[in-house]
C-alpha cells in the first residue's frame, strides 16, 4: 500500500470544539499521527457532560449510556483518525511529560485562548528551545495580537463579528431572524490544516519550524470578499438579501411540488434566460417587456420569482433540476440531512465510510473531502475513547516504566474516566 502524504508526521493537538479538532482530523486523513491531549479534569467540551440527562440530542436515540463522554456525536464527527492521551497540564509533572512529547513530535496545534500557552510555558518561544524545528499553530478567534486578542470566541461569536451574520438573513429582516451558524469553525479548520501542511513543506525545504497565527474571523472574511470590496471601492455597505443575488435574476429558492420540497435556480445571462423560458414552454409572461433584459429582470425580481414559483410548485424538485441542468441552467435540489445521505450521486461516489466504534458499533460517517487515487486515505481510526491510547503513548512512545505509568494514573495525571467536576 502506498504511503499517505503525512504518514511520517506526528502532530500534538490541544484543542476542543470543532475548528482545532476538525483541522487535525483532516491532517489525520492525510496520514499524520495525531495525538489529542485532554485531561480527566478538563476534557474536550464536545464530549459533553459526564452525567447528561437522558433524551439529550447528541447521543444515539437520546441515550447517553454508561460512558457518554465517549459517544457524543459531535465529538465522534470531529475527532477521527487520532489517538487520545489524557495528561494534566496544570501541574509541573504533566508539563514536563508534555515537553517530552514535543521533543518527538513535528507540530502542535492548539486553539487555547491567546495568553494561555504563555501562562503554561508552552508558547512557541518556549517549545522552540525544546525542539528548534517545531511548528506551532495557534488558532484563536481574534488571532495572537490586537485589541481583541484575548477575547474568548466560538463559532457563534466569530460569525457576526466577521460580517457574515449581517449578510445571511432575508431582505428587510434584522439579525434576530438569522439562524446560528458554525460555518466559521469549518472554514477555520480547513485554513488551519492548509497552513500547517504549508509549514511542513517549508520545513522540509529549509529545516525551519515556525509559529502560525490563525485568526478565525480573518479566515472567514475572504469568503465575503465581494462585500468588503464593494465597500472599499464603492462605499456601499451591503444588507441581507436572502437567496437572491446582488446583480442576477432569477436567482432564488423556489417551492416545488410536495411537502416542504424546494429547488434553487440561478440564471446568469440572456442565453440561460432564453433556455429557461424554453424549458418552461415559454408562457406568455416570459415575453413581457419587463423581463427582456438582465436589468429588467433584476428590477422586477419579486414579480419574476412569483411567476417562476407558479411553475416550480407544480413539479417535483428532482424533475425541475434535471430539466434545467439538461439545457445548461444551474439548478439544484435542496436536501435535508436524510436526503443527502441517500442521494444517488453521493452513494455512487462512495463518500460515506463504514466505521466501527467501540462504543457505538458500526455506523456510516462522512468520508474524506478529496480523492487521491495514488495515496487515498480513509477513516483508519474512529474517534478515540478518552485516554484510549495512554498505555501505548506513555510506555511505548515515551518509554516510561510500567510503575511510573501506574503512578500517573494514581496521581490523576492520566485516566480513562473524567472526574465528576470535569467540563
Amino acid at each position: 500500500m502506498a504511503m499517505l502524504p503525512l504518514e511520517n508526521v506526528r502532530i500534538l493537538e490541544i484543542a476542543e470544539g470543532v475548528a482545532g479538532p476538525w483541522a487535525c482530523s483532516l491532517l489525520g486523513d492525510l496520514g499524520a499521527q495525531v495525538i489529542k491531549i485532554e485531561a480527566i479534569q478538563r476534557m474536550d467540551q464536545t464530549r459533553g457532560q459526564k452525567k447528561p440527562k437522558a433524551g439529550t440530542h447528541f447521543y444515539p436515540n437520546g441515550e447517553p449510556g454508561d460512558q457518554p463522554w465517549n459517544i457524543n456525536l459531535t465529538f465522534i464527527r470531529t475527532n477521527r483518525n487520532k489517538m487520545s492521551l489524557t495528561l494534566d497540564l496544570s501541574r509541573e509533572k504533566g508539563l514536563n511529560l508534555f515537553k517530552e512529547l514535543v521533543r518527538v513530535s513535528d507540530a502542535l496545534l492548539t486553539n487555547m485562548v491567546t495568553g494561555v500557552p504563555e501562562k503554561l510555558g508552552i508558547d512557541y518561544t518556549s517549545l522552540k528551545k525544546i525542539r528548534p524545528d517545531i511548528i506551532m499553530l495557534t488558532s484563536c478567534g481574534y488571532g495572537h495580537s490586537g485589541p481583541y486578542a484575548r477575547n474568548v470566541a466560538m463559532a457563534g461569536s466569530m460569525d457576526p463579528i466577521s460580517g457574515h451574520t449581517w449578510l445571511r438573513g432575508y431582505e428587510g429582516e434584522d439579525p434576530l431572524s438569522t439562524s446560528y451558524s458554525s460555518h466559521t469553525d469549518s472554514v477555520n479548520a480547513a485554513t488551519n490544516a492548509f497552513a500547517l501542511v504549508t509549514a511542513l513543506h517549508h520545513r522540509r525545504a529549509t529545516g525551519q519550524g515556525q509559529h502560525i497565527d490563525v485568526s478565525g474571523i480573518e479566515a472567514l472574511m475572504p469568503h465575503l470578499g465581494e462585500s468588503i470590496l464593494d465597500y472599499t471601492m464603492n462605499g456601499r455597505a451591503r444588507n441581507s438579501i436572502g437567496n437572491r443575488h446582488p446583480q442576477l435574476a432569477p436567482h432564488n429558492v423556489y417551492r416545488a411540488a410536495g411537502d416542504d420540497q424546494w429547488v434553487a435556480i440561478a440564471v446568469r445571462n440572456d442565453h440561460e434566460w432564453q433556455a429557461f423560458c424554453s424549458a418552461i414552454d415559454e408562457p406568455e409572461w416570459t415575453r413581457g417587456s419587463s423581463f427582456q433584459t438582465a436589468l429588467g429582470r433584476w428590477h422586477n425580481r419579486e414579480e419574476l420569482d412569483r411567476l417562476i414559483e407558479g411553475w416550480t410548485s407544480t413539479l417535483p424538485s428532482r424533475n425541475i433540476m434535471s430539466r434545467l441542468q439538461h439545457i445548461g441552467v444551474p439548478a439544484s435540489l435542496i436536501l435535508d440531512n436524510k436526503a443527502v445521505w441517500s442521494d444517488p450521486h453521493v452513494r455512487a461516489s462512495g463518500f460515506f465510510e463504514l466505521v466501527r466504534h467501540q462504543g457505538l458499533g458500526e455506523m456510516e460517517m462522512s468520508g474524506l473531502p478529496w480523492k487521491m487515487p495514488a495515496t487515498q486515505g480513509a477513516i483508519r481510526l474512529p474517534a478515540p475513547l478518552l485516554g484510549e491510547h495512554n498505555d501505548l503513548i506513555y510506555t511505548g512512545l515515551l518509554g516510561l516504566p510500567d510503575s511510573d505509568y501506574r503512578s500517573l494514573i494514581k496521581e490523576g495525571f492520566a485516566g480513562t474516566e473524567p472526574l465528576d467536576r470535569a467540563v
